[in-house]
């Protein structure tokens, strides 16, 4: 009797000596440690009445000038804060726009830029590539049915090598990291600035508003 006491004693120990092995060691922490390990923070759209919101996959589209730009979080991407960002140009010539432009915005004004493209296997596997979300493509055709995500898009041959182009009735992909939670606010804005068309110059920004908030 006293061996099997003896050896529940023991046995419990051990577990407690496991249990602060992997908990926090600040008491303060332990709340956020668990809400982060069963309710982890996502990035979600925020309602706009001039924005297409995507309900599956927290994708937010705009329409300006012929053009679709569509921005879809991408919160299995642990490492970074990541984003898809489509680009479809619906006008008859072409658009361009760069993506080393690109940015995000807090509710003070404060802004962070992409990390940069040598910096990305800091953070990120070589060569990586974030899944889309299984149901974006079948959203995006609900939306617009002359868009058709699939394959890669065609790349042209570029004048200026930070500058894209594409022809009418095609797509751009891209894809933008930023340091994990760089923006302090629960409230966010992804900016798509200066897409521009190739006949007249004329310029479009488009604004992506989103939010962090608990799973």
């Amino acid at each position: 009797m006293k061996n099997e006491i003896h050896y529940r004693v023991s046995v419990l120990q051990i577990l407690a000596a496991l249990c602060l092995a992997f908990i926090p060691l600040s008491c303060a922490k332990v709340p956020d440690f668990i809400k982060d390990t069963f309710q982890p923070e996502v990035i979600v759209p925020v309602f706009d009445p001039d924005a297409h919101i995507m309900r599956q996959t927290g994708t937010v589209g705009y329409a300006k000038n012929g053009i679709k730009v569509m921005v879809v979080p991408l919160n299995d991407v642990k490492a970074v804060d990541a984003f898809g960002v489509f680009i479809y140009n619906g006008t008859n010539h072409w658009i361009s726009f760069k993506k080393k432009d690109c940015l995000m915005l807090d509710g003070t004004g404060n802004f962070t830029k992409p990390i940069d493209k040598s910096q990305e296997s800091f953070y990120l596997k070589k060569n990586f590539r974030p899944p889309l979300p299984p149901e974006f493509a079948a959203e995006v055709f609900r939306w617009d049915k002359s868009i058709r995500i699939q394959g890669d898009p065609a790349v042209l041959p570029r004048e200026d090598i930070e500058k894209t182009t594409v022809m009418p009735r095609q797509y751009a992909r891209f894809y933008l990291y930023f340091r994990k939670r760089s923006i302090k606010y629960s409230n966010l804005r992804i900016v798509v600035p200066g897409v521009t068309s190739e006949f007249n110059d004329q310029q479009t920004t488009f604004v992506f508003k989103f939010k962090v908030q608990r799973g």
